[in-house]
C-alpha cells in the first residue's frame, strides 16, 4: 500500500480532543485563541465551537475609536498608506507617490517639465498638409501657436510692403505669398 499523507492528516484530526473542559468528544473545529494571539486556535467539538462563537468578540476591550481605526485599515489589509496629493513634509514632493523615484529627467518636479507643467501646456495641434506648407511660408514651425502666426504675419506684412521696397517687384511678389498663406490659415481655423 502506497503512503498517503490526507491519511495521516486525517487521523492526527481525529485523534484531537475538544479543548473543552469535561469533553471528550472529537476536536475537529478550531476557534481562534484571543485577538493577540494570531494563528493560535482552540479545538472544539460542533457544540462547543457553536457555543464558543456566540460569545466570541473580537472587539473585546477595544475602544471605539480603536474600532473606528481598525475598521478604517481593513480596507488596505492593515498595510501602511500615504496619501496622493499634499506635498510631503520629508522630500518635498507635491505628490507623495513619487517620493523615493529618481527623476533625473525631472519628470515629476513642479513647474514647466513636471507634472503641473505638463498639465498646464496646450494639446499639441494636429496640422495638415497644407497648413503645415503655409506655416512654412511664414517662417514657422508646424507647432506655431495662433499668436505665434499672427506675431510673424504682422512682421513680414512690414519687411516686404512695396511702401517700404521702393516699388521693388519681388518683394511684392512675396507678400502676396505671405497673404495667401495667412488668408489660407484664417479659413483653416488655425489662427
Amino acid at each position: 500500500m502506497a503512503f498517503d499523507p490526507r491519511e495521516t492528516i486525517r487521523e492526527t484530526v481525529s485523534q484531537r480532543a475538544c479543548d473543552h473542559k469535561g469533553c471528550s468528544a472529537e476536536g475537529a473545529h478550531r476557534a481562534p485563541k484571543s485577538r493577540s494571539e494570531p494563528g493560535q486556535f482552540h479545538w472544539f467539538c460542533l457544540e462547543h465551537v457553536r457555543e464558543y462563537n456566540k460569545s466570541w468578540n473580537y472587539f473585546e476591550g477595544m475602544s471605539d475609536a480603536e474600532v473606528e481605526d481598525y475598521r478604517h485599515n481593513t480596507n488596505t489589509w492593515h498595510r501602511p498608506t500615504w496619501g496622493v496629493t499634499g506635498k510631503s513634509q520629508r522630500t518635498g514632493h507635491k505628490y507623495a507617490i513619487f517620493e523615493g523615484i529618481d527623476d533625473q529627467y525631472g519628470l515629476f518636479r513642479d513647474g514647466a517639465l513636471g507634472i503641473d507643467g505638463l498639465a498646464a501646456r496646450p494639446a499639441k495641434r494636429r496640422v495638415t498638409g497644407p497648413v503645415e506648407k503655409a506655416l512654412r511660408r511664414l517662417g514657422l514651425p508646424s507647432e506655431a501657436t495662433p499668436q505665434e502666426v499672427k506675431f510673424r504675419y504682422k512682421e513680414l506684412a512690414k519687411r516686404f510692403h512695396p511702401d517700404l521696397n521702393g516699388g521693388n517687384k519681388e518683394a511684392e511678389e512675396r507678400l502676396k505669398r505671405i497673404n495667401e498663406a495667412y488668408s489660407y490659415l484664417l479659413s483653416a481655423k488655425h489662427v
